[in-house]
């Protein structure tokens, strides 16, 4: 979390003045009440002087904010809003990227999730003071990623390149055992790659996990690739272009 002007960062930005930053960020161009900053950095249990210290480190992210003279914290009655134009916020462009992947065919929709996920430094709202945004924000912004890994990866599969998203895949299944869209991805993957026996060893960690921890059995989409790799239906050679099935997309 920062402010950078040509790859290079901005000044030395707090927690404190992280939390403030964020706060502004995710709601660019809209008031954030002062409530909500005081609540992002003290949580349910703020300071006597806490709008005094917001206001302190909003003067300072003025500051560093003077070399970009068509962005600035506006004060407001309610609180403070960033005026700014979004597409100089890594997150409103992932976002932008996102979106305009839904629309395009699997070879460009794979360039474009892939150009979206690399402006992914690090875990969401690392660095910020306070729990507060992590536990509000960052768990709805770790499944924005989590879900354009996914898209990026069934993309690539859906213009033919099983191989090139196997690590990607494998990766996150290791991290996310319980996400059964990527465990049927990787599934999927596996079997058009010739590794049949692997991708029913994913069905089989995956279920395990599901009933260990969760105490479920796979839904629909895992048992639908499971059924599709068990009679080898759907397995093309590498390099081939077949749309996904249903259960995977």
């Amino acid at each position: 979390m920062g402010i950078w002007c040509e790859n290079r960062p901005l000044g030395h930005t707090t927690p404190q003045q992280c939390s403030v930053l964020s706060a502004l960020l995710l709601n660019a161009n809209q008031v954030v009440p002062m409530e909500n900053m005081v609540r992002a950095l003290w949580g349910e249990n703020p300071t006597d002087s806490a709008r005094n210290a917001v206001q302190g480190y909003v003067s300072k992210l003025r500051r560093i904010l003077a070399p970009f003279p068509d962005s600035e914290i506006a004060t407001s009655p309610q609180g403070y809003v960033l005026r700014t134009d979004k597409e100089r916020i890594d997150l409103h462009r992932f976002r932008r990227l996102v979106d305009l992947a839904r629309n395009a065919d699997a070879v460009r929709a794979s360039e474009l999730l892939g150009e979206a996920l690399e402006l992914w430094h690090g875990p969401p709202l690392s660095g910020v003071a306070g729990q507060w945004l992590p536990s509000t924000a960052g768990a709805y912004l770790e499944e924005e990623r989590l879900s354009a890994l996914e898209e990026h990866a069934a993309a690539v599969l859906e213009a033919g390149r099983a191989r090139d998203t196997i690590r990607e895949l494998t990766s996150l299944v290791v991290e996310h055992p319980l996400r059964e869209r990527a465990a049927s991805l990787l599934m999927t993957a596996l079997h058009r790659s010739g590794r049949r026996g692997d991708a029913l060893t994913v069905f089989r960690d995956t279920r395990r996990h599901l009933v260990q921890e969760l105490g479920v059995e796979p839904g629909s989409i895992l048992r639908d690739t499971h059924q599709e790799v068990l009679s080898d239906r759907a397995h093309r050679p590498q390099g081939s272009v077949t749309p996904l099935p249903d259960a995977v997309r």
